[in-house]
């Protein structure tokens, strides 16, 4: 009989524990109350530890005789790895001991008890010393071993086990699979997943897998696990035709727990299944057992499962013909059903229908439900026929089951299947008041108010007396439609509930208004305070309030305001409603009194209320109105709401000041906004990020939409579109393009499909465009803007024969416009095929079609990109002659043509030209002009264009601070350059600088040894916020340029790393390496980066 460590040790603390008390007690007679505490504690500690050291060093010396191994001393877990190595192995030691004081018993506790906290080292020790030859141990401490001693020891587990199992008395029991042999087999093949060990114990047994169909399982299962095709190959060869369809199971449950699903060996999980199938193994035989599919495909379609995963193993499930279980099936549609993914659904819906037992092609009754949800919303006509073949099958879908479907159809605007229900529903009379209610919410939501009115006579037919909240939407529907008989009809009934009374002469108020009837109005008025005085509520009264100001009643206004505030009904929205009448009336003055008595009232303004003048002041083009107003919303802590910011997105793209827009555009970088939480917001703000090419905030709105739950309409989906091609991201628009198309089953507009092509033209896809274009023209009509983005992708492409050829097809359908020839006109421009180009013109002067300044620019631009500058002045002469009229940008072209082929007297007249065509300046013209004065050496000239705009307090861009900074390179003046850049900083209607102004003097100082100043404007640029990294290039022509000069020690670590698979050739290295070439190393380091 033996004690623990831990029991011997407390009783030697205790008993100590004890001596020590009577120690204290008999010496505390002369001690002090806390000196007799100290003692009593301090001589606990001591005679504890002495105690267990005690027992400690007699169990380690063997002077106190123990089978138990101390895991105190015993190393950290070391063995196992993969998933479920670390888990409990062992049953309840009460089900598995034969006594608790034999040896044995003692054993496997032991071993169970290591093996439950994963401690494989302590296990072996345990084995290895007190093993029992002949005396078998129970199944899991045997388990545990087998698992332990493959981790632990591979060397010598085959000859311990194999050796063990040769000593006990009654080795194999044929007809168990929990026999010694296969019990050590499997611990080690597939608890400790080493199947080549298992194979090795096997044939050390003399149990060959060719002849024991049990051995064959379990060491499939273990290569399996592994993902060891080769493995499981080798094993398939040998094994006999009814051996390998058994094994099959075993191949498919190893992979389902081998986790090779979730990580990226997914392509070896894949691997097998296709080799099962190249073997025919569902052809010849059962195939895989119905628990072992359920199993793999729910491991696939598990959270953490690798891309793509459970699409292969579908495919080689739908290529064997294997049915997937009913109860696995059902989970995957309920998953596609919450997705919308149509694609995977209609995958499994033929699965489903396959081989299964008796099924004959017919779907099981859950996989129904996912099914219809998911049809409901994405496709009627297939939730159609699956209603009507549920109900051919002999399926009866319960009333709560149809009221969800009925349900989704109102979210999904599913009026033709929603009365289908309804006329099954009716057919077998098991229509409710509360399915009634939701049909008809189904009617509201598309607009068919027509027909939710016609169900009340369905509900009085079938002796069913509407509630209080039907009463009141069928009154509101029948106002909507113009049904005011019904209206009135329905009022009379309802009379016995007051609210929905109150909320009818509310809409009947309204309706008056919208017929401009307001004196009907106030006949409702009156009625409700004759029927139903005592729920008269302000809100009636705002209603005839909005319909007196909105059909321009001030008189009746006042007064009502006037019984109003006797009646003691006026509220923040009685003010709201008076307010946004009078900012509608255009009396701003009024409705700016009205807010400062709403104010002295004691009622604090909201949202509303500044939104009637923050939308006045936007249309009517006064921005710094519209600047007024909402910094008063700031100081009264009025937060702006989705509608202020939606007001303000149309600020920011109608603006011509930059520093407007973008002030307009930073309401979206506030907290409380999300655009994402209102689709109105969503689309105005993306339109605007896009139009002002904000790309870092179109890149964060685009994020909180992928993170968000959003659903967009086909119309938002187009934005999308743009605004992923707008940031070259043609990975997602090609994403959001299947989603909708392929998984929600929606058919995409003209815009839609103009707006893909537009983002893979603007991504150099032009091919990809073209063939979207061919597959889609046949179920979307081709229109002009289809056949201007792929003229606009040929230009880009230098493939003028291919926007001939668009411009045949165009002409056959009659779609040759202004916009079609001006871009045909672009393209061959651009290739330099101007004959083609010119008579393109002629062309289209003689088909009746005027010639606008951007088709005029067009040309122009392709003749001064030849240097036939002279040409291109006579032909904007002639615009003029023919009541044309030059536009700044135009003046640009030439202008611009002029520098590039150092035509400076043609650039001189057309500078002073420009007062006598009535054009201003713009930025693109400053840094044209920047350009030139620094090709023609006079710095000076240069800067005073800037500072004269800027004078003039006119707003510059980024670019024309970067062209100035050039131009000082040019000149060999990096301290001039400096000084751009200092300006540049310091004056905020020069915008920047950017980081291509840091590039571009960064690369400067360097190429003329500037080395620290450059390393300075290295750490500005990486601090300064909003700004895009620096181009690799001009980090790594630095870092060369320090390790030439000797710096790299002293500047080079304030440099940023280099990217990996770049790095800086320092002339240290180069000179110990013989084999490199010599040369500039600061160029060739730098690579495109030189300046």
């Amino acid at each position: 009989m033996t004690t623990t460590l831990y029991n011997s040790s407390l009783v030697v603390g205790v008993a100590s524990a004890l001596t020590s008390v009577a120690i204290v007690e008999f010496d505390s007679i002369d001690a002090t109350p806390k000196a007799t505490l100290s003692a009593v504690l301090l001589s606990d500690l001591v005679w504890f530890a002495t105690g267990f050291l005690v027992i400690a060093f007699g169990m380690l010396t063997g002077i106190i005789p123990s089978r138990h191994r101390l895991s105190f001393f015993a190393p950290p877990f070391r063995g196992g790895s993969g998933a479920g190595s670390c888990r409990a192995c062992c049953m309840p030691t009460a089900r598995l001991l034969e006594s608790d004081n034999s040896p044995k018993s003692s054993l496997a506790e032991a071993i169970c008890a290591a093996a439950s906290s994963c401690n494989d080292f302590q296990v072996v020790a345990i084995w290895e010393a007190e093993q029992v030859a002949g005396q078998p141990l129970p199944h899991d401490a045997l388990r545990a071993v087998s698992q332990a001693l493959a981790r632990e020891k591979p060397q010598a587990v085959v000859g311990q086990l194999s050796a063990y199992v040769r000593s006990l008395k009654k080795v194999q029991d044929p007809g168990s699979n929990w026999a010694p042999p296969y019990i050590i087999i499997d611990g080690v093949a597939r608890g400790a997943r080493r199947p080549d060990l298992g194979r090795q114990m096997a044939d050390a047994m003399d149990m060959e897998p060719e002849k024991d169909a049990r051995v064959a399982e379990i060491l499939l299962g273990g290569f399996a696990m592994q993902g060891d095709l080769r493995g499981v190959e080798d094993l398939l060869q040998n094994l006999p035709p009814a051996a390998e369809c058994k094994a099959s199971s075993a191949v498919v449950r190893g992979l389902a727990r081998s986790g090779l699903l979730r990580a990226a060996a997914a392509s070896s999980a894949c691997g097998l299944l296709r080799l099962l199938r190249a073997r025919g193994l569902a052809e010849g035989c059962a195939g895989p057992s119905g628990k072992a599919v359920a199993e793999l495909v729910q491991a696939a379609a598990g959270p953490g499962s690798a891309s793509g995963t459970l699409d292969c193993v579908l495919d080689v499930l739908q290529e064997c013909n294997i049915f997937v279980p009913g109860e696995s099936l059902t989970h995957l549609l309920t998953d596609c059903a919450k997705r919308q993914d149509v694609a995977r659904a209609r995958r499994l819906e033929v699965l489903a229908r396959g081989r299964g037992p008796g099924e004959g092609g017919t779907l099981p009754f859950p996989a129904y439900d996912p099914l219809l949800k998911l049809y409901t919303q994405v496709d009627r006509v297939k939730a159609s026929e699956l209603f009507k073949e549920m109900q051919q099958h002999g399926f009866s879908p319960s009333e709560g089951f149809l009221g969800g479907l009925l349900a989704r159809c109102s979210e999904f605007h599913n009026v033709e299947f929603a009365e289908e229900i309804a006329a099954y529903l009716q057919g077998r009379s098991l229509m409710s008041l509360a399915l009634y209610k939701t049909l008809m919410k189904v009617f509201a939501c598309c607009g068919q108010f027509d027909k939710a009115c016609d169900l009340y006579a369905a509900v009085v037919r079938d002796g069913i007396e509407p509630d209080q909240v039907m009463y009141g939407c069928l009154v509101k529907f029948a106002v909507k439609c113009g049904r005011k008989a019904l209206a009135q009809e329905l009022l009379e009934r309802s009379g016995g509930h007051s609210g929905a009374t109150v909320q009818s002469y509310m809409w009947l108020i309204r309706a008056a208004g919208r017929d401009g009837e307001v004196g009907k109005a106030f006949e409702m008025l009156q009625r409700v305070k004759e029927e139903q005085a005592d729920v008269l509520d302000a809100a009636v009264y705002n209603s005839l309030l909005d319909v007196c100001l909105t059909n321009g009643a001030a008189e009746r206004a006042v007064a009502l305001w006037a019984e109003m505030e006797d009646a003691g009904m006026v509220n923040a929205v009685s003010y709201n409603t008076m307010i946004k009448g009078l900012v509608l009336q255009g009396n701003r003055v009024a409705a700016r009194e009205r807010l400062q008595d709403m104010r002295a009232k004691g009622l604090k303004p909201d949202s509303a209320t500044f939104n009637s003048f923050l939308g006045a002041a936007v249309s009517a083009g006064h921005l710094p109105e519209v600047w007024s107003i909402v910094d008063e919303m700031d100081q009264e802590g009025v937060a702006l709401d989705h509608y202020s910011a939606s007001i303000l997105m149309k600020v920011a793209r109608k603006a011509s000041n930059p520093v407007d827009a973008q002030r307009a555009l930073s309401v979206l970088d506030r907290s409380h906004i999300n655009v994402c939480e209102d689709e109105v917001l969503f689309n105005t703000s993306l339109d605007a990020l896009v139009r002002c090419r904000d790309t870092k905030r179109l890149a964060r709105a685009l994020e909180e939409y992928k993170r968000s739950s959003m659903r967009p309409s086909v119309q938002s989906v187009g934005l999308l579109i743009r605004s992923f091609g707008a940031l070259k991201d043609v990975d997602s628009c090609w994403a959001l393009w299947r989603q909708t198309v392929e998984q929600r089953s929606l058919t995409p507009d003209g815009v839609t499909l103009s707006c893909m092509l537009d983002a893979l033209v603007t991504g150099g896809l032009v091919e990809e465009a073209m063939d979207l274009f061919k597959e889609w023209r046949r179920h979307i009509a081709p229109n002009t803007v289809m056949y201007a983005t792929l003229l606009k992708g040929c230009a880009s492409s230098g493939q003028p024969e291919r926007a001939m050829e668009l411009h045949r097809e165009m002409e056959a359908a009659g779609l040759m416009n202004l916009v079609a020839y001006t871009t045909l006109i672009d393209v061959h421009a651009k290739a330099g095929n101007l004959e083609q180009a010119t008579a393109l013109l002629a062309k289209m002067e003689k088909d009746g079609c005027t010639p606008n300044t951007i088709t005029y620019s067009a040309l122009i631009r392709g003749y001064c990109m030849q240097g036939h500058l002279e040409t291109a002045l006579d032909l904007m002469q002639g615009m003029l002659e023919r009541g044309g009229t030059a536009d700044i940008i135009m003046l640009n072209t030439l202008l611009d043509g002029c520098v590039r082929h150092g035509r400076f007297q043609l650039a001189d007249r057309l500078i002073a030209d420009l007062p006598r065509y009535n054009l201003e300046p713009s930025c693109a013209t400053i840094s044209i002009l920047v350009k030139m004065w620094g090709k023609r050496r006079r710095l000076d000239s240069a800067f005073e264009v800037v500072r004269a705009h800027l004078r003039a307090k006119k707003q510059l861009d980024a670019q024309v601070g970067t062209c100035l900074v050039s131009a000082c390179m040019y000149n060999r003046a990096p301290e001039r350059a400096v000084e751009a850049l200092e300006e540049i900083k310091a004056n905020p209607l020069l915008a920047g600088p950017d980081a291509s102004t840091y590039d571009t003097l960064i690369a400067g100082l360097t190429n003329h040894g500037h080395y620290r100043k450059a390393v300075e404007l290295v750490e500005e640029a990486r601090s300064r916020s909003g700004l895009r990294p620096l181009k690799p290039q001009t980090v790594e022509l630095l870092r060369s340029a320090l390790c030439k000069a000797g710096l790299a020690e002293q500047l080079g670590r304030r440099l940023p790393p280099p990217a990996s698979g770049e790095g800086a050739l320092c002339i240290d290295d180069a000179a110990t390496s013989s084999n490199r070439p010599r040369g500039n190393l600061v160029h060739r380091a730098a690579g495109r980066g030189r300046c």
